[in-house]
């Protein structure tokens, strides 16, 4: 989706607007902004409202890009972006599931949505809070590390190859369940849905399947994530400690 379809057509819209003057932050805050809007399209809970919000949902995949792009153009990237870019992602895998539970919500009058769009909102956001708990806690290690350290492989921040499917069946459902609950992942089936229920009547039968399925995904998925250590990105940087500090004299 990324490779194929969105950096593509990412490509094509940072040279309309790079003319203009925006700014990789400005188009993070616009990302950022389409995002809420549909997850607040999707908590309307009518056909209309979910094919909006997949549309700016789309739309909000393809500004994620954006930002990015513009920032290696102008050579303003920076740590501040990126942190800005990760605050939008939490936010986005927060509202959107609570969107379509609150919609679910509206359409039937039945708490039990709404607690299900809760559970599929904390699950997902519990996946990703779990990475970046696991760097904070992994740079306070290094701080107390004494000595030179050296940086090795990284990759020049351009995407790594994509690890290859696991062989073990459970790692291998684990791998699937991970994948699910990823966002792009989800953007696709929500607008799959959304064209559904457009075209065929407001049945909200396949929203429910859907929702429900995702709560119980995303919540054991935040809790296996530690499992497939072996499926992690190849060409991640190591971190090794190499020469000890010379003593003072």
């Amino acid at each position: 989706m990324a490779r194929r379809v969105s950096r593509p057509a990412a490509l094509r819209v940072t040279w309309l607007v790079a003319p203009w003057g925006v700014s990789a932050n400005a188009a993070t805050l616009s990302a950022w902004a389409a995002g809420m809007a549909a997850a607040a399209a999707f908590a309307w809970g009518t056909p209309g409202g979910w094919l909006l919000g997949a549309a700016l949902l789309q739309l909000w995949y393809l500004l994620d890009h954006v930002d990015g792009q513009l920032a290696r153009l102008r050579g303003t990237a920076s740590l501040d972006g990126v942190q800005l870019d990760y605050l939008m992602h939490h936010t986005i895998n927060l509202l959107v599931p609570l969107g379509v539970g609150a919609g679910l919500f509206v359409r039937s009058l039945q708490p039990a949505w709404f607690l299900a769009g809760l559970v599929w909102a904390l699950g997902s956001l519990l996946i990703t809070l779990h990475h970046d708990a696991r760097y904070k806690a992994f740079a306070k290690r290094l701080k107390r590390l004494r000595g030179r350290l050296e940086v090795e492989g990284g990759g020049g921040a351009r995407p790594g190859c994509q690890p290859p499917l696991p062989r073990r069946p459970g790692r291998l459902l684990v791998y699937l369940a991970r994948k699910a609950c990823e966002i792009h992942v989800v953007m696709n089936l929500l607008t799959v849905l959304a064209v559904g229920q457009w075209f065929f009547g407001d049945a909200m039968l396949g929203p429910r399947i859907y929702l429900a399925a995702m709560a119980l995904l995303s919540a054991s998925t935040g809790r296996l994530v530690d499992w497939p250590v072996a499926l992690q990105s190849r060409g991640r940087a190591r971190i090794r400690r190499l020469v000890p500090r010379p003593a003072r004299p």
